[in-house]
């Protein structure tokens, strides 16, 4: 997937405009969807790109955004005591074999205007690649269940990998 690719699928989501914001990128990889955040966010905004590998050297700035690189596990280890105005999870969440767990710790840093961004990949059939599946419908009912608002698809595009499409969703 390309940097513009990436941005077509998150740009939907609901940014603030020029306001800065914080947000977190739980399992960054290389960085593709935290470089993509960068375009979309108004400078001044912060990046903590989280993984448990450093896939990639990271840039310190990018289009006016400053970026951070946290190397842990994410779904092991707890995030540093911070309010995000938003927690970007891409092609992440399949990893997260207790997500209604993980959930409720995850709003513990959410400011009271925060959301949540979320790719995965349309699918039940769990792989090596994608052990814990999400399909959207799945990820609607769990973060209702979690008292969040709303859950709105925001993208959708073609897998390389298998049959199904790959979807975005603000999660509020």
């Amino acid at each position: 997937m390309t940097q513009s690719e990436a941005i077509r699928l998150i740009e939907e989501a609901g940014f603030k405009g020029n306001q800065a914001e914080k947000w977190v990128d739980l399992g960054c990889g290389s960085g593709l969807f935290s470089y993509a955040l960068a375009q979309i966010l108004s400078k001044d905004s912060h990046i903590l790109m989280v993984d448990k590998v450093n896939q990639a050297p990271i840039k310190s700035s990018v289009h006016g955004i400053h970026l951070e690189f946290l190397q842990m596990d994410f779904s092991k280890q707890q995030l540093p005591k911070d309010e995000y105005d938003g927690i970007l999870m891409a092609n992440s969440l399949h990893y997260v074999k207790n997500k209604k767990t993980f959930i409720q710790k995850l709003t513990h840093h959410l400011s009271e205007n925060g959301r949540l961004v979320i790719v995965e990949y349309g699918t039940n059939n769990a792989n090596p690649w994608i052990p814990y599946p999400i399909t959207l419908r799945q990820l609607e009912e769990l973060f209702k269940e979690e008292g969040f608002k709303s859950v709105r698809k925001i993208g959708e595009r073609p897998s390389r990998y298998g049959h199904k499409n790959m979807y975005a969703a603000e999660v509020r």
